[in-house]
């Protein structure tokens, strides 16, 4: 693989994950309860199920609520 290549790859990937994490509040929010993350293997059943869950994906709170600064 050439080093132009490479990077081409790397900036794509940068691309992704910058786009991703400037559109995290349009994602998927679960209901977390009393835990600080939620992580689906499979679609849960019923009316707890949403089209936009991602099986695989670590949802951590923190992603989704603004820190408290007192």
């Amino acid at each position: 693989m050439s080093d132009e290549h490479r990077a081409v790859q790397l900036q794509q990937l940068a691309n992704i994950v910058i786009d991703a994490y400037l559109n995290r509040d349009k994602r998927f929010k679960p209901d977390f309860g009393t835990g600080t993350s939620v992580f689906f293997l499979h679609h849960p059943s019923g009316d707890k199920d949403h089209s936009d869950i991602q099986i695989g994906y670590w949802y951590e709170r923190a992603d989704f609520e603004p820190e408290n600064h007192s």
